[in-house]
């Protein structure tokens, strides 16, 4: 029985050292836990300690599942994340793209309007310059229109003047210090020929020479008179306002006022007739010679 006893208090004393030490490595433990409870409070094992340690349980519970949540979420977020920044960069390289290709809009727009800028003051120089050119072409128009027209209106002016001196007494006059183209006149080599056909140089009997032959229309209100040449054995047709030397043997035939008018010459005799063309001649003294007649040329 004693020995027994013995077993069973030497039991109990080693029971009680083991208890002992559970307990001071459970207090340690404890101790540890508590000084390294920040570090280990989300570790499985030492969760079920944090009321022992003097905290909340459920608060280190929630706590320790946020931090889960938390670490794990990174992962989990990670594909959105990636997909988020490959959106992102693209955006990026779209709005880089887009930028660069306003950029180059603008320029294009810049330089299509300064070409077309260029063009227009082109065109416009050119429309100025045809428009200067248009005026000087008017205006150069209007002075060869006024120089045309102040030309027109001397030739005009000339032609009312040359129509009015004919018409008026020096016309008339003119017209009436003629000859019929037929009369007859003798040259110095001897020939006889009508003075229609007298040439210029041609030289007359008393030596006197043709500068000019004239032609002249003649009417009915400037009949011929006639003086009778006993040397031509014909008459002798002229105008009544012809010069005709009053007298060969005793004036001067190269005096313009020893000659009267040959309606006023005693032999003249008026007739009824008349040619539409009249003859007269312009000589070196203006002495015409016809048969024994004398008479002044066209200068009188």
């Amino acid at each position: 029985m004693v020995h027994l006893k013995d077993i069973a208090q030497a039991i109990s004393i080693v029971l009680i050292f083991v208890a002992l030490y559970f307990i001071s490595m459970i207090s340690v433990g404890l101790k540890n836990l508590k000084d390294k409870w920040p570090e280990i409070r989300c570790n499985p094992a030492s969760m079920p300690f944090a009321g022992y340690l003097g905290h909340n349980p459920m608060e280190n519970f929630v706590f320790c599942i946020g931090n889960i949540q938390k670490n794990m979420m990174g992962y989990f977020l990670k594909p959105i994340y990636y997909i988020i920044s490959l959106t992102g960069t693209l955006g990026k390289s779209i709005m880089k793209s887009m930028n660069k290709m306003r950029t180059m809009f603008a320029s294009l727009r810049g330089m299509i309007r300064n070409i077309v800028g260029d063009i227009f003051g082109i065109f416009m120089n050119i429309l100025i310059k045809f428009q200067k050119l248009i005026l000087k072409l008017k205006d150069l128009i209007m002075k060869l229109i006024g120089t045309t027209t102040v030309i027109i209106y001397t030739l005009q002016g000339a032609m009312y003047t040359g129509e009015s001196i004919n018409r008026g007494p020096i016309g008339g006059t003119l017209r009436s210090i003629c000859f019929s183209k037929n009369t007859p006149l003798k040259l110095k080599s001897g020939q006889l020929v009508h003075m229609k056909n007298i040439k210029l140089g041609d030289v007359l009997e008393n030596g006197s020479e043709v500068y000019g032959l004239l032609q002249l229309k003649g009417d009915d209100k400037n009949p011929y008179y006639k003086i009778w040449s006993k040397v031509l054995n014909d008459y002798i047709y002229v105008t009544g306002s012809h010069k005709i030397l009053l007298n060969n043997e005793q004036f001067d035939n190269l005096e313009l006022k020893n000659y009267i008018d040959v309606k006023d010459y005693p032999g003249a005799e008026l007739t009824k007739n008349y040619d539409k063309e009249l003859a007269c001649l312009i000589t070196s003294n203006h002495n015409i010679p016809i048969g024994e007649y004398t008479f002044w040329d066209w200068e009188d």
